[in-house]
Order: structure tokens, then sequence, then C-alpha cells
């Protein structure tokens, strides 16, 4: 177990310098995302908070700010996951230098400080929001331990408020589709709680925004870790979904499975040039390495 600790950490320091490596690499030859395969984005909360288990998730506003800016900058071609879904299918042409923004959980710092930057540029976003916690005002248990130690960060961890999603909606650029009801790793449950955590939390967000919802991202997102499997596909179908995000880091080709779509997520050590990086191809590596660390340690966290 120490050896096996020991690598683990060894492995998660080595990995910030393989970045750095690939950065001064693409330095000299910058990507330019036109191989025809689409970059998912996948963002958690906005803070520059610094504690918690998934504290390499917290990316500082001015980070979102930056990244937001290179792509407006670099005229990127910013879809709405019903443009991709359009493109995916065939039914509109993929445009040069796609690239989709997607949230995760559900959290208000997104309300806070990355939805003022999308309005600002116009560029379409969608939140996948985890219904029971909007629901019940709750926090994510690895959050409440950091509110025992830090008070003052409630507002860095707490849920979006309805209003505030609705006032989201009506602008016309952020879209919401479910992240289950209570984030579990969906693909070991019963198939009648697989059922429950997509029928209900699918039923909750058409009821209280009006419209229907058909898009969804797997809590956790790993098939090794239990997060999909054959029968999740089979009920996100059942229920009514057209596609499906996971966290398996990598870019989107025609021929993906929609209910598997890979996504890269931002970190809070990703430095504008990683971020170039990770959206134009030059990290397409890390599929890999991610795939090696899941069956080499096999935890989530």
């Amino acid at each position: 177990m120490v050896v096996r600790n020991f690598t683990k950490t060894a492995f998660l320091k080595l990995l910030p310098l393989l970045l750095r490596s690939t950065q001064r690499i693409l330095q000299a030859k910058p990507g330019s995302n036109t191989d025809g395969r689409v970059p998912i984005l996948v963002y958690h909360k906005i803070t520059d908070l610094r504690l918690g288990l998934d504290a390499q998730w917290n990316v500082p506003p001015a980070m979102f700010a930056e990244h937001i800016a290179y792509l407006r900058s670099e005229k990127f071609n910013v879809l709405s996951l019903t443009d991709f879904y359009a493109t995916l299918s065939r039914k509109r042409k993929l445009p040069p230098k796609p690239v989709v923004i997607t949230f995760d959980d559900g959290y208000a710092s997104m309300y806070r400080h990355a939805y003022p930057a999308l309005k600002a540029f116009g560029f379409p976003a969608t939140v996948f929001i985890a219904v029971d916690y909007v629901e019940k005002r709750s926090l994510f248990w690895w959050d409440r331990r950091v509110l025992e130690r830090l008070p003052e960060a409630y507002e860095s961890l707490r849920m979006l408020s309805w209003s505030e999603i609705l006032e989201m909606q009506s602008s016309g650029i952020i879209s919401f589709g479910s992240h289950t009801m209570t984030h579990p790793h969906l693909g070991r449950l019963p198939v009648e709680k697989i059922e429950y955590e997509l029928a209900t939390s699918k039923a909750v967000l058409e009821r209280r925004l009006g419209r229907t919802i058909e898009f969804f991202a797997y809590p956790g997102g790993i098939r090794h870790y239990g997060d999909l499997s054959r029968e999740t596909k089979k009920m996100l179908i059942h229920c009514g979904y057209r596609l499906a995000c996971t966290s398996v880091f990598g870019r989107n080709g025609f021929g993906q499975n929609a209910y598997e779509l890979k996504r890269i997520g931002i970190e809070r050590t990703d430095s504008l040039p990683v971020f170039k990086a990770k959206i134009s191809g030059g990290c397409d590596w890390l599929e890999a390495a991610q795939t090696a660390f899941q069956r080499v340690f096999n935890n989530v966290y």
C-alpha cells in the first residue's frame, strides 16, 4: 500500500511537468483545432478557493475570463450542445475551430463569475444540474467538509438557486441538462434506481424550466469507476435523452457515440498555453494516461 500510494503521488506530481513540456513544444507550433474533432470543455466551480477534495477543479475567475477571451480573440466557434448534436448527427455542417462549453454539478459560482463573461461575448454553455442538491439547497459531502473548516467559503460552495437558473435560461445562451438527482456512481445502481436518477431529474428540470431536457452528464463520468454501463445507456434512451457526456479526456469526431461523449476537464493549474494545447489536440495523449491511472489505482479521488 505504501508503494502504491507513493507511485500514485509521484504520477500526480509528474503530470503537471508533462503538461508544461507539452506547452513548450506547442509554443512553437500552436494547434488550430481544424481536424474536425470537437473539444467539449467541462468546468466545475469558478472560484479562487484552494481547499477541498475537488480543489483541482476550482478554476479562478480571472483564469476563466482569460480562457473565454482567448476563444474570442482566436475566433473559435463556441457551439451550444444543441448545435453540436446537430453536427454530430450530420444535420448541420461543422464550423471551423469549434468548441463546446459545459459546467457540471450546478455551482452558484458559475452564475456569479462565468455567466457574466459568457453573456458579454454571447457564448452559449450548458450546465448539468445535480437536481436534489438544488431542490434542497444542500451541499455535496466534500463541500460540507470545507465549510466546516471555512464557513466564509459558503458562496463558493453553494448550489445555484432556481431563480438564478431561470435568469440564465432567459438569456438564451445558457441551457441545462441532468446530472442525476443525487450524484451517484450511476452504473453501480440496480436498474430501478438508475431509472429514478434519470427520469426524476429530467421530470423536475422540465417542470421547473418549462422545456424538454434531452442532455445528460454522468457524475464521475468514468466507466472503469462504474459511472456508466450498458444499462445506463439503455435507460438514457428509454427516458428520452439524446446525448450524454462522460469525463473521459478527449475530443469528439463524427463517429463518437452520442451517449459516451468525451470532454476536456479544465483545472486550476491550466495556464493559457496548457489551455490552448488541450483544445487544439496537443494533450490528446492524456486520454491514454487517464485510462492507465484509473486502471492502476482504481479509485475516484
